[in-house]
């Protein structure tokens, strides 16, 4: 079952915004104010991109849960990709990383738009009748990395804190 982080409170940006316009009162410049505001905007900001990196993540491992379905309709049988491709998890970063050739996701016939900033995998169950597709990437480079999964039941999802990217 996915995390879900406590809900954050928007009464708190209302009180920044508050007292920066008091401060423009009562110093008569714009200095202080816009000081602020980029403390408020700069973090959200580089939320926002990490957010838009991110993103890959669960389109591409949703790519990889249609093409094993219909790897199974056509051999009876699913896939299973035990390396991660195209990087070690523990290697993960900011960078885009090209997307090789010659790995069982070619045989899988999936490959993802372009270059990546994550890696994957697939994991096929025991008896063969299941299968989870991973995703991971640490584009802030904390050593948490963001996960998603999917399989042959559910959807892509993420299995780390929001936060996490």
């Amino acid at each position: 079952m996915p995390q879900t982080e406590p809900p954050r409170r928007s009464s708190r940006t209302l009180l920044i915004v508050i007292i920066a316009l008091l401060l423009l009162i009562l110093c008569g410049g714009a200095v202080p104010v816009v000081g602020i505001l980029a403390a408020i905007a700069i973090p959200n900001f580089i939320q926002m991109q990490l957010r838009a990196k991110r993103a890959e993540l669960p389109a591409n491992v949703a790519g990889i849960r249609v093409a094993e379905l219909a790897y199974e309709a056509t051999f009876d049988t699913f896939l299973a990709v035990r390396d991660p491709v195209p990087l070690d998890p523990l290697m993960l970063g900011d960078r885009t990383v090209d997307w090789p050739s010659g790995t069982a996701f070619d045989e899988l016939g999936w490959a993802p738009d372009g270059n990546v900033r994550g890696t994957y995998w697939v994991e096929v169950s025991a008896d063969g009748q299941d299968f989870t597709v991973h995703g991971l990437c640490d584009l802030d480079g904390d050593g948490e990395p963001a996960e998603f999964t999917a399989s042959k039941s559910s959807k892509a999802t993420m299995e780390t804190w929001d936060s996490v990217y």
